[in-house]
């Protein structure tokens, strides 16, 4: 079997927090099976659909799909933007096509691939549920909403869109109220999960960790910026909840630096932004040895979402998942057929040889490419 060629697709869909656009790709082959993958940006997806289709010329025409360790190393390799996020996206967009070109050759599920499943059920957290910004009390409502959905667990960022670096006394006050309302909306069990989106200096992301504390959050999620990992290990060394960062980080190399410094209890990576399958498999890896966790980050289509579900299934360090799809425009389900639905907080493991997936094409050119205004990417 050799590969022939590439197809790229972009659709797009959104709820009340982001509009998005995703970067679908189609590996073609000469025995009529094709690997489908995604490649999502958020944003500069023509610029990514062009570096796909001059990667796919350069380095994978007549070449076996089946050597997908092969071929990543020479792409990353061999290319002086390695390790940015445009790079690392047509990446990951090719690897986990090539997964799924692998499962279906040889009639498996990725997971199987992987070395099998741990668990027949991925756990989720809801993620796009909540009014940003909102009063405490809205928050709190539409938290109840989510746990009627069936969720044991849900992230929001109670900080506002505007606010950088540090944050007034009145603003820290009413983040601290809506987290406080949203407690007490969806009682002691159901997980809260607190985003920061890498706003904030040390002295504010300890300062506001420390206020939220008694509200028992699951992870604190980028306190800080990615860039220097000595502020992220103070932050942990002087907050009393676990942190969770890494989507913003790209391939192997800066992962195990937080593990080498001890900065970090969960790591993040994105399926469609970080490496693929492949790099995420050694990510996990290199997390399991010190006992951290793995949690990827997904704003992604089905087709990273479901890539997701395969690798968090064959990992020992799975903790959970992130799940917006529910929160999309009905369209997010209908592009692809074979994305599990969330009932009482887990999805099934997929069914089907690669991802189990079947693209519906006619349903994605009906919602084309948007370009995105400033502010319209959201979370």
């Amino acid at each position: 079997m050799k590969i022939t060629g590439i197809k790229t697709h972009i659709f797009s869909s959104q709820h009340r927090n982001a509009k998005r656009n995703w970067l679908i790709l189609r590996l073609m082959t000469d025995e009529c099976i094709e690997g489908i993958g995604e490649a999502s940006m958020l944003s500069y997806d023509p610029m990514v659909a062009s570096l796909l289709h001059e990667w796919t010329e350069t380095y994978l025409v007549g070449k076996n799909p089946l050597h997908h360790e092969v071929h990543w190393t020479r792409m990353y390799q061999d290319n002086l933007g390695r390790g940015g996020r445009l790079f690392s996206t047509a990446l990951s967009g090719i690897d986990i096509a090539l997964w799924d070109l692998r499962g279906k050759a040889l009639g498996v599920p990725v997971y199987e691939l992987l070395g099998g499943p741990y668990t027949d059920r991925i756990r989720v957290y809801a993620n796009g549920w909540y009014t940003n910004p909102g009063t405490p009390e809205q928050n709190g409502e539409e938290a109840k909403r989510v746990v009627a959905m069936g969720y044991t667990a849900m992230k929001f960022d109670p900080f506002g869109q505007h606010n950088y670096v540090t944050i007034s006394p009145e603003e820290a006050q009413l983040a601290e109220d809506r987290v406080a309302a949203v407690r007490e909306a969806v009682g002691p069990n159901v997980e809260i999960l607190i985003e920061v989106h890498a706003k904030f200096n040390v002295y504010t992301a300890i300062h506001l960790g420390k206020r939220l504390e008694q509200y028992r959050p699951f992870w604190f999620e980028e306190p800080v910026s990615q860039e220097n990992v000595s502020e992220m290990k103070q932050v942990r060394d002087s907050v009393n909840i676990p942190i969770a960062t890494g989507e913003r980080l790209y391939t192997k190399f800066p992962f195990f630096e937080l593990v080498k410094n001890e900065a970090v209890d969960i790591l993040q990576p994105d399926m469609c932004n970080a490496g693929g399958i492949t790099e995420l498999k050694k990510i996990g890896a290199i997390a399991e040895p010190q006992h951290i966790m793995m949690a990827p980050h997904n704003t992604n289509a089905a087709v990273g979402t479901v890539a997701s579900f395969h690798l968090d299934a064959a990992m020992p360090n799975f903790l959970i998942q992130e799940y917006h799809a529910e929160f999309y425009e009905p369209h997010y389900f209908e592009v692809f057929d074979g994305l599990p639905r969330q009932k009482g907080g887990y999805v099934a493991l997929p069914n089907g040889p690669g991802l189990g997936l079947t693209f519906n094409e006619e349903v994605a050119k009906a919602h084309p490419y948007r370009p995105l205004g400033h502010g319209e990417r959201g979370i």
